[in-house]
């Protein structure tokens, strides 16, 4: 049987050519965001070697992300369309090996397209996919868990010899494995799938017969597990972090109720959006549990022999889905649990268990008015059915897709780049990167000079220069004045202030500085002369030019206290240094 013939084949291509364009859209629509630019800088900043690839990134140990940052980094830096096609090809291919799954289920039933339509289509997955780094936890485990669910299903039906079907298996496992540790999922995913397919048992016997039908996968997908578990122990010492019972509970009141149930049925169509949470309206979650109820209610009563372990398998998905963010993140209290980054591979588990509870079903789920109706009116359901979850889809999307589209973050490098394509010459002070773009929790990865080192600009940072510029929150390059400044004291020359050649002097600050500081040397020149300036064990250089100028430096944050400066030229010219003050910047 061809999934791609008939009516039902052209449907298939309908809905996957409809998610394709519009992701396609909302993804040229979007930008790179928080973790992409720490992560990228790490990556351009790193040479491609086995401990970059296996480094602990804040608990997790993702070689495949690793690598695939750093090649961005290096070949393509801070190229959207680049990173949009990569996501978009992943979401894409999970859609394709779902719809061969569901013809391997289902057959030639109308359902599979309905099925893949909810995945295709449902907003639940908006935040995974237009966040390059939650893409990256997302579709990659998602395509993984879909492919060996579909090599399983292959082999229970005939069609592949078992020994390359567990190569097979297990090595999409450890693929998985190594873009997320999220896909510990995928064996157990694939037992409740065996289960589910044990037609030759009945009862709890089926759980012996696909243990016992499949033990050599399981062998080995164990080993896998085990092994994966204690490397990951070894090279990561991160610890989820405390929380209170009360904490856990509201975290998993408002996954459940909240993120999940709305998410899977196409919501949320209405509610308010913080940061990264979605908070659904209330009657939007009164509603979307109904839905769930009654579908479940359905499933139950008229559903195939395998209805209630393809329900326990999606119980049993989501429990695990909400353990692993419980065991890191419950400290956060109920707002964690409304981050659809954290829910958005439940839809994926939901189809799948949806289609093992109407395999064998009768048709239409023995409903007497459709049962009975005629092929109009049962074309009609089904229209109304896949068109009334496109329209909660498109009312989900247009309320998530402006706060997840990241545009902030694209203004921000675009005003900066314009700015200093308007004049390559000028210096940037280092700061950290506003905390829209990259929040100060990872620390010196958020400074400016890190996160924008792959573009091709070359941007210099916190060297002399007479144009150095801030970076004010919105991207623009302004002008450095200094906030409470502190002079240095007068030069024993009343015209020449601290005349400078080639024996060191010493220009003591009235107060002695301490800390990060930008320091201001006006001085005159009669032609060009090397100025080395130094403090303690820091030194550095300029070109003094001729005629009366100013030089910007920035005065690292050194040990102790910085009494003054020590000044010498290269015997050229005399510099004649008439005025020396530091201070911080004025806040933009």
């Amino acid at each position: 049987m061809s999934a791609w013939k008939g009516r039902q084949g052209l449907a298939a291509l309908g809905v996957l050519l409809s998610m394709v364009v519009g992701r396609a859209v909302l993804l040229g629509g979007s930008w790179f965001n928080q973790d992409d630019f720490y992560l990228s800088g790490r990556a351009y900043d790193a040479d491609l070697t086995l401990g970059f690839l296996v480094r602990d990134t804040a608990g997790h140990v993702n070689p495949l992300q690793q690598l695939t940052y750093w090649l961005v980094a290096h070949g393509a830096p801070y190229s959207w369309a680049t990173v949009a096609v990569f996501v978009l090809a992943l979401q894409t291919a999970a859609a394709v090996v779902l719809w061969l799954l569901l013809t391997r289920l289902l057959g030639e039933r109308w359902s599979r397209v309905v099925l893949l339509a909810v995945f295709a289509w449902a907003p639940l997955t908006l935040a995974t996919t237009l966040w390059w780094s939650a893409a990256m936890g997302l579709w990659p485990h998602v395509l993984c868990s879909l492919l060996a669910a579909y090599l399983l299903v292959r082999w229970r039906q005939g069609d592949a010899r078992p020994v390359w079907a567990v190569v097979a298996i297990v090595a999409t496992t450890a693929v998985g494995l190594l873009w997320h540790e999220r896909a510990v999922l995928i064996p157990p995913v694939l037992y409740g799938v065996a289960v589910a397919l044990a037609d030759e048992a009945t009862g709890w016997r089926r759980l012996w017969a696909a243990l016992k039908r499949f033990r050599w996968l399981w062998l080995a997908e164990v080993l896998l597990l085990v092994g994966f578990l204690v490397g990951h122990g070894l090279l990561t010492d991160v610890e989820g972090g405390e929380s209170t019972w009360k904490q856990r509970l509201e975290v998993s009141g408002s996954f459940l109720g909240r993120n999940v149930v709305p998410g899977i049925v196409g919501g949320p169509w209405a509610g308010e959006l913080e940061g990264g949470a979605v908070r659904p309206a209330l009657w939007v979650v009164i509603a979307s549990a109904i839905l769930a109820l009654v579908g479940v209610w359905l499933l139950l009563r008229r559903g195939g022999p395998a209805r209630r372990w393809g329900l326990a398998l999606l119980v049993g998905y989501v429990a695990a889905d909400l353990l692993l963010l419980l065991s890191g993140r419950a400290g956060f209290g109920s707002i964690i649990g409304l981050d659809p980054r954290y829910s958005s591979d439940t839809i994926h588990a939901a189809v799948l268990c949806v289609a093992l509870c109407l395999r064998g079903s009768p048709p239409w789920l023995g409903l007497r008015f459709l049962s009975g109706a005629s092929a109009r009116v049962r074309s009609l359901a089904l229209a109304g059915l896949v068109g009334a979850y496109g329209v909660a889809s498109v009312a989900g999307t247009a309320l998530l897709v402006p706060q997840f589209q990241n545009t902030e973050d694209k203004a921000f490098v675009a005003t900066l780049r314009a700015d200093f394509a308007a004049d390559p010459t000028v210096v940037l002070f280092d700061r950290l990167a506003p905390a829209d773009v990259v929040l100060p929790l990872v620390g010196s990865d958020s400074q400016l000079s890190r996160i924008l080192a792959p573009l091709p600009e070359h941007l210099r940072f916190d060297e002399p220069s007479a144009r150095l510029r801030q970076v004010a929150d919105d991207g623009t390059l302004l002008p450095m004045e200094l906030a409470g400044a502190i002079p240095a004291e007068p030069g024993p020359d009343d015209e020449c202030g601290y005349p400078v050649r080639t024996l060191t002097r010493e220009a003591p600050f009235v107060v002695p500085l301490d800390g990060r500081v930008v320091v201001r040397v006006s001085y005159f020149s009669a032609q060009e002369s090397t100025v080395v300036v130094g403090a303690g064990d820091w030194h550095t250089e300029f070109l003094a030019t001729r005629g009366p100028n100013e030089m910007w430096l920035v005065l690292p944050e050194l040990p102790g206290t910085v009494e003054g400066l020590r000044l010498r030229g290269d015997g050229r010219s005399t510099v004649c240094v008439t005025d020396i003050e530091a201070g911080l910047p004025e806040q933009p």
